[in-house]
């Protein structure tokens, strides 16, 4: 069974991806694949430097996040050029990690699950999620940033109504961990009985 595990910005998909590893699931995070195909000397980085310029760049020849995750986040076309060096290097290797998982239940670690089309390859889909408001004071405290950023950021996301606006299992995470951790249990108690 492959559950693909998405949430919108500061909504805790992170959490229950660490926990869903914790119990011994394989974790396919596409956050992951999208830094390994960027690595220095990878074709995806070279594209990403011819697009957007050698200044988004360290000096160690590896990719500026913070610097590109700036301006991708601000301007849709931006993003939309990121996406389409990306999306079929990340997808490939995606497919790969599906294919050689080896337990029973693997999961499918995506923010942009739904928006890049990888429903069609999981089973079930879990959407953590819980209030704006709470996820924009969380990822101010993670990250640091303005709330105006944290807003932009979700702007450039697909918006809560559109994630549950699907056939979903649904994780509030408005609580601490550990009523989202019950939750969990519970369902992955009722995938063990099937």
């Amino acid at each position: 069974m492959i559950i693909g595990l998405t949430g919108g910005i500061g909504a805790g998909k992170s959490t229950v991806s660490n926990y869903l590893r914790s119990k011994g699931l394989t974790i396919v995070d596409a956050d992951l694949v999208s830094r390994q195909v960027v690595e220095p000397g990878s074709e995806a980085l070279t594209e990403i430097a011819k697009t957007f310029g050698t200044e988004y760049l360290n000096e160690d020849g590896t990719l500026a996040r913070r610097k590109l995750g700036q301006l991708v986040f601000s301007d849709k076309n931006a993003l939309w050029k990121l996406e389409y060096i990306l999306s079929n290097k990340i997808g490939e290797e995606i497919h790969r990690q599906l294919n050689e998982s080896e337990t029973g239940i693997t999961v499918l670690d995506a923010a942009t699950l739904i928006e890049a089309g990888y429903e069609s390859q999981v089973d079930v889909l879990w959407v953590v999620d819980t209030d704006d408001e709470t996820r924009i004071k969380r990822v101010m405290e993670r990250d640091g940033i303005s709330r105006e950023e944290v807003i932009d950021r979700m702007n450039n996301q697909m918006s809560r109504e559109e994630r549950l606006d699907r056939d979903c299992v649904v994780l509030d995470s408005t609580g601490t961990p550990d009523i989202v951790f019950r939750q969990i249990d519970e369902i992955l108690t009722e995938y063990q009985k099937l």
